[in-house]
């Protein structure tokens, strides 16, 4: 018996697009239907993130005129990961698994078909992997580049070139609750879980209409909190700045007994300045056990779970 698919699209202002890749999502899903793949209950549920513009009168409109067109109406903005986290939870209720996209269809779509039958294989997670980014402008290729090559270094886990496209079976859905208490990064924790993964290449296009919610802030915001959330290195680095701060305290006593607080070649100023470092460094020791270890570095959104409005089904 085939398996229950839901296509997750996460949509925020995106009423120019959605005409033009709402139908691409239903016409995919048509054909796997029709071939087989997955049965008649599957769906794309489109989820609409607190959008001010007219993103969920087109997903009504799509709904109007396909069936298999889904949504559900947040009631407020959340941000991309909490929307399609909302959204998988949801659609896990109907089916066997998720593919979830952007709604710009960068991703190619024709690779979830590929995804389906790894997911037929075996495999609880498949991850799309960009396999070249020739459409995107060479800033964004570079930032891409210095990003992953962080989350290498740091040792995030995270799979190269891996974003939002991917395959969830409902059990990989159901894990992503150990996770409510911090703001994690989908893409690295998807690449982390303790389930049978693979990974599928696919191509990256231009963007059908509109722009990319997000700049470059939000991009190194991102890049920070993937690295302070998921680098098992920042234990490491907290230790070493412990270790920095007790020698940087000892090396201050020693001077003041050899040199005394004001004479023979030690000023006051070079006293401070050890001082102020010491102070840094202890801080920062602190606040990387706190952030890393003590788990007290809470997401504001994981405490109040996204509330849907309105549901189209």
């Amino acid at each position: 018996m085939p398996a229950t698919l839901y296509y997750v699209i996460p949509c925020y202002k995106e009423e120019e697009v959605l005409p033009l890749t709402g139908p691409v999502f239903l016409k995919k899903l048509r054909g796997l239907i029709d071939g087989g793949l997955v049965s008649a209950q599957s769906r794309v549920l489109f989820v609409n993130d607190g959008s001010p513009d007219g993103t969920w009168e087109q997903i009504r409109q799509l709904h109007a005129r396909d069936p298999l067109a889904v949504g559900i109406d947040l009631e407020h903005n959340v941000g991309e990961k909490n929307a399609l986290v909302a959204g998988m939870e949801y659609a896990v209720g109907f089916a066997d698994c998720v593919i979830t996209m952007d709604c710009d269809l960068q991703d190619d779509i024709e690779a979830s078909e590929t995804m389906l039958r790894k997911f037929y294989e075996g495999y609880d997670l498949v991850l799309g992997v960009r396999s070249q980014r020739q459409e995107d402008p060479l800033s964004e290729r570079f930032f891409s580049a210095c990003f992953y090559l962080m989350m290498r270094v740091f040792r995030t886990g995270l799979v190269s070139q891996h974003s939002n496209f991917r395959l969830m079976s409902r059990k990989a859905v159901g894990m992503l609750k150990n996770y409510r208490s911090i703001p994690y990064f989908l893409p690295a924790v998807a690449s982390t879980l303790p389930l049978p993964k693979t990974t599928v290449e696919h191509k990256r296009s231009a963007r059908k209409a509109g722009h990319s919610k997000y700049n470059y802030k939000s991009k190194i915001r991102l890049a920070l909190d993937s690295v302070l959330v998921h680098s098992p290195l920042l234990p490491w680095i907290a230790f070493a700045g412990l270790c920095l701060s007790v020698l940087a305290a000892l090396a201050g006593l020693v001077l003041l007994i050899v040199y005394g607080a004001a004479g023979r070649g030690f000023t006051p100023a070079w006293l401070t300045l050890l001082l102020g470092g010491l102070l840094a460094a202890l801080l920062f020791a602190v606040a990387a056990l706190w952030l890393t270890r003590l788990g007290l570095y809470k997401n504001p959104a994981a405490a109040d779970a996204p509330r849907v409005r309105e549901e189209i089904n």
